[in-house]
């Protein structure tokens, strides 16, 4: 949970109106935009456990959500589980190291240069793009959130979580989905939040929290790198591409979900460019 040691845990649409099957477009509709489609980059296979199902496949491309960017410097990575394979953006050619807790099945990843760590849970980098898939419980579930998201530990639930830093900058993501709620979070440099163990370093990070009340799933992502990765655009990627693909997307319309990412890059690019 946060405040331990070990954290735990998971654009344009086009309408395309045909006069029958095969026939050609009706007069005036534009062609279905075609999906951009991107390698995977596998991350490392972590040991699953017995009793449980085999790690998810990861495919060598994958397409990318509509409204979602993907800078030339950056690469989709897949990280597998027990059943199942989730998606982070992150710069291209840095280490994936994936985290999956048997007792509970919380499912995180961890992507940050240099060799492969040991226990990146419990790691400190300097830069790290981190993802919390599924929290591994109900109240871990409340505890990831509500730290950020107040509502989340609104009676009768329980916060257990620390009081975030008021160094933070909050931004609600608009969304009219009932019970979803979307915080965007900017820590700035050399300030450990404790809700986010993968702050403290040298620059600035953005998070992107998601719960559905009222007691989840939530699921996080966090987005440190430095000035030689494009943060902006980076950072923008990795959050967009997490909301697109994580569970609060099947709560949104195709508008409302284009709307959020197109609030969330501008939190991002005016968070990140501040001097």
């Amino acid at each position: 949970m946060p405040g331990t040691s070990r954290r735990r845990r998971t654009g344009v649409l086009a309408a395309a109106a045909l006069l029958c099957a095969g026939g050609p477009l009706a007069s005036g509709a534009a062609p279905a935009a075609a999906a951009v489609t991107v390698p995977v980059q596998a991350c490392p296979a972590e040991q699953a456990g017995p009793g449980l199902p085999p790690l998810g496949a990861v495919p060598a491309t994958v397409a990318l959500p509509d409204g979602v960017a993907l800078p030339p410097t950056a690469a989709v990575y897949g990280a597998r589980y027990p059943g199942e394979v989730h998606y982070l953006v992150a710069p291209s050619g840095w280490t994936c190291d994936v985290v999956f807790f048997s007792a509970d099945g919380g499912e995180e990843a961890y992507v940050h240069p240099g060799a492969p760590a040991a226990d990146p849970a419990n790691t400190r980098f300097t830069s790290v793009v981190q993802a919390v898939f599924v929290s591994g419980g109900a109240q871990t579930n409340i505890d990831l959130a509500c730290g950020f998201i107040p509502q989340a530990g609104a009676a009768p639930n329980t916060c257990s979580a620390p009081p975030r830093l008021p160094a933070d900058r909050l931004h609600p993501v608009p969304t009219h989905a009932p019970g979803l709620l979307i915080t965007a979070a900017g820590v700035p440099p050399d300030t450990r939040e404790p809700n986010l163990p993968t702050t403290g370093g040298p620059e600035r990070t953005v998070a992107l929290l998601t719960f559905q009340t009222p007691g989840g799933p939530a699921q996080e992502i966090t987005c440190t790198v430095p000035a030689a990765a494009s943060p902006v655009r980076t950072c923008q990627a990795a959050l967009g591409h997490f909301l697109a693909t994580g569970s609060a997307a099947g709560q949104l319309t195709p508008a409302d979900l284009s709307a959020a990412l197109t609030d969330l890059d501008a939190f991002v690019a005016a968070y990140l460019a501040q001097p």
